[in-house]
């Protein structure tokens, strides 16, 4: 026990969010403080009371954490790869102009080997897929390795959450930077962009918005959907 109360717990950040380590290490902190101003001309020790006050205020937080951590990583998860895809889509856009190059920015079959294999743009941007970005040299939408260079690999995304986009099935950047494929999907109103989708209650939905200049512009939680 005097372990717990003189060193502050460490936790996987993967598991908990940053919010509640540092609650909880606050917690530690009173506790001490506590410890320090009542008990420390007469003892080294913990006295029950302390105990019991760090027991309660520990698992307090870690009620919260349980109930609400899953929530704050599914918006995280979202959030990530939104921001992720952003700034590739600015990069992209800055090749196609520099390079005077046509640029793609598609998903494609994930067991493929990247940057060998003739890959072919699919229609689903979820988890069976891997979004890259290829100079396509011979103009065919297409990733062909004798022709085209493979410019990036995107992240993969985590399985079942899903990925809608409003357009067609890639982004197509012509030299000038500007968008020629299709953003626009008629059932979706209010986006032309991304919407990314980490459960199916929709809860912590999160959208990137694209426009035919080439931009995209992360817009947060969205009421919009996947299906």
């Amino acid at each position: 026990m005097g372990f717990i109360a003189n060193k502050a717990i460490e936790f996987d950040d993967k598991t908990i969010s940053h919010g509640i380590i540092r609650l909880i290490n606050l917690a530690i902190i009173i506790t001490n403080a506590v410890r320090e101003n009542t008990m420390k001309k007469y003892q080294n020790g913990l006295t029950f009371l302390e105990l019991m006050i760090t027991v309660a205020i520990v698992g307090i937080i870690a009620s919260i954490a349980l109930w609400d951590s899953s929530d704050m990583l599914e918006e995280n998860r979202a959030e990530n790869y939104l921001l992720e895809l952003k700034r590739n889509i600015a990069y992209a856009r800055s090749q196609a102009a520099s390079t005077d190059e046509i640029v793609i920015v598609c998903p494609v079959p994930r067991a493929k080997t990247l940057g060998t294999s003739n890959l072919t743009c699919q229609s689903g941007w979820g988890s069976t897929n891997t979004v890259i970005l290829f100079i396509d040299a011979n103009n065919n939408d297409n990733y062909d390795s004798a022709n085209d260079s493979l410019l990036r690999v995107m992240s993969d995304v985590t399985s079942n959450d899903k990925i809608k986009f409003t357009g067609d099935s890639y982004l197509r950047f012509d030299t000038s930077g500007r968008i020629t494929t299709n953003l626009t999907d008629p059932k979706v109103d209010k986006l032309t962009g991304f919407i990314y989708c980490p459960h199916s209650d929709n809860k912590s939905n999160k959208a990137l918005s694209v426009s035919i200049s080439g931009t995209a512009f992360y817009l947060g939680d969205t009421d919009e959907t996947c299906d």
